[in-house]
């Protein structure tokens, strides 16, 4: 008698269990699903030169910390919309010891003419915009940093409330040897506790030869060997075979909004 009252304990055991995983556990979410689209984009872009590239694909974990100033800041900006940001121009007033022609606006803010030009396009972002942006994507608070860099020559320097975003007079010069970067989405899901994590695989393909992060020099041999052949087609099924599959953890604010929070091998 015990025995079969212990074999239906069990059972019943098994069937919560089972109830628990399939009720309780992760939630899976599309991957065309707006939120989730939307905290992919806070992961930045495959072209390397903006804001540093692909930050939070080092092969290491990655959180706020880990990132520059200069990098986040950048990626703030990136994320307002066009009705954000306004054009303005303006004469040139003066040049530099080396010869280049030299917008001065506002108070200490120095823009650089573009060749041949006799005036400065610039670009103005309200702080306030900017600090939204900047706490939506890491969940923090704006640091106190007045100027950044939006990519080699171009920066944006505060005036008052607002922005003014151009041609830099010094430019940041990047030795980043030219290289294409893919990569392809392959889960996402909420956590029970509310976390949501969005997996996927990435790949930098630089001198015909294959990484698995935005800055080691790790090569993936078996992909790199594939590349020799010239009928191969680098898509989705590529990606996925060769690439290196990556862990994202977006937790939320006190509004119930989410951030990104980290980045690490899965």
């Amino acid at each position: 008698m015990k025995k079969k009252v212990l074999v239906v304990l069990g059972i019943v055991v098994v069937i919560i269990v089972i109830f628990l995983v399939i009720f309780l556990g992760d939630k899976p979410l599309k991957l065309d699903d707006p939120q989730v689209t939307e905290l992919y984009s806070y992961l930045g872009e495959v072209d390397i030169y903006h804001c540093g590239g692909l930050n939070s694909y080092t092969g290491d974990e990655v959180k706020y910390d880990t990132l520059s100033n200069n990098n986040k800041l950048c990626m703030a900006y990136y994320k307002l919309d066009d009705k954000q940001i306004k054009s303005d121009s303006h004469e040139v007033t003066t040049k530099n010891d080396n010869d280049i022609k030299i917008c001065e606006i506002g108070e200490g803010i120095r823009l650089a003419a573009e060749e041949g030009e006799d005036s400065c396009g610039y670009q103005i972002v309200s702080s306030t915009d900017l600090k939204k942006a900047y706490s939506a994507i890491y969940g923090e608070e704006l640091p106190d940093d007045t100027s950044f860099y939006i990519n080699g020559t171009e920066a944006c320097y505060l005036n008052g409330e607002e922005y003014y975003c151009g041609e830099a007079e010094t430019f940041v010069y990047s030795l980043t040897p030219e290289a294409t970067i893919y990569r392809l989405m392959n889960k996402a899901s909420e956590k029970l506790n509310e976390d949501i994590v969005i997996t996927d695989y990435y790949l930098r393909i630089s001198d015909n030869k294959c990484y698995g992060s935005n800055d080691s020099e790790d090569e993936i041999s078996a992909c790199s060997e594939a590349l020799e052949n010239d009928s191969v087609e680098i898509n989705e099924e590529f990606v996925q075979k060769y690439g290196t599959l990556y862990k994202h953890t977006f937790k939320k604010n006190n509004d119930d909004n989410y951030y990104w929070y980290s980045s690490n091998l899965k």
